[in-house]
């Protein structure tokens, strides 16, 4: 009796970790509280299927050239909570396509880091039957989305470039940054091991990082950078990892510009 008490208790401390991890890495939300048109932005809603099918959701904005950049947002809220970035980008005048991981806003599902990995694969095969191909799509990740925008460049070769902001190397790596310590491979159910992949990643790349990150330390980025190919740039901004778009802005949507204007 007791050995079977044991092991329920045993359980039951391994499934509470498996949730705390769960919830601090995944923060969706499902409401859609604003809308590109709120701000003037025509926009089509898009439903499309993961590689393992299942249905999710993602905005469409049209721009004047043949170039789109796929964005990849991070762990909290949904793409309502990205119209900021949205009209940065459209001001820049690609094409653009951003979308809902599962569990995210309108997308089915739960979300996990295999999961994520056939969401943007999924947004991916949306894009090239739409008619583009690998040389018009810029990937852009920002926090987890950087981890979901390195794995699709390190395993698909040829995109027009990659833009990286305030990535991590590894959910381990982070987890003992903000733990102190390291907590046993087998006890990580998500690695997101950017810095394994990265160095598959031979296009064109601009890594951004805030020297202020509070959530994501700043030696992030610098790896990252370090250990990627040629070729490559770095931007460092300034801020919390929250607020740094909007308190380096000038220098932000500079560096950006620059780095897209050199793709083509």
């Amino acid at each position: 009796m007791f050995l079977i008490l044991f092991l329920f208790f045993i359980l039951f401390i391994y499934l509470s970790l498996k949730y705390y991890e769960h919830i601090k890495i995944y923060d969706p939300r499902e409401e859609l509280f604003s809308f590109p048109d709120d701000c003037g932005i025509k926009f089509e809603d898009i439903n499309f299927t993961s590689r393992d099918h299942v249905l999710l959701n993602g905005w469409f904005v049209k721009g004047v050239g043949d170039k789109v950049i796929l964005f990849c947002h991070g762990n909290f809220g949904n793409i309502s909570s990205r119209l900021d970035i949205i009209q940065d980008l459209h001001l820049l005048g690609y094409n653009f396509f951003i979308f809902d991981y599962k569990g995210f806003g309108r997308s089915d599902g739960v979300p996990s880091e295999k999961g994520l990995y056939s969401d943007v694969l999924g947004a991916y095969d949306y894009l090239i039957e739409r008619g583009f191909s690998d040389k018009d799509i810029i990937l852009f990740g920002r926090s987890l989305g950087g981890a979901v925008a390195i794995f699709l460049s390190s395993s698909i070769q040829g995109f027009r470039g990659v833009i990286i902001d305030s990535a991590f190397l590894s959910c381990r790596t982070l987890g003992h940054d903000i733990l102190g310590y390291n907590l046993p491979r087998f006890m990580i159910s998500n690695r997101f091991e950017s810095i394994k992949r990265i160095k598959n990643i031979k296009v064109p790349k601009l890594i951004i990082h805030s020297e202020d990150d509070d959530l994501i330390p700043f030696y992030h980025g610098k790896k990252l950078f370090e250990t990627a190919p040629e070729p490559k740039r770095f931007l460092k901004i300034r801020g919390s990892h929250n607020n740094c778009i909007s308190e380096s802005k000038d220098i932000y949507m500079a560096g950006i510009k620059d780095f897209l204007d050199s793709l083509e």
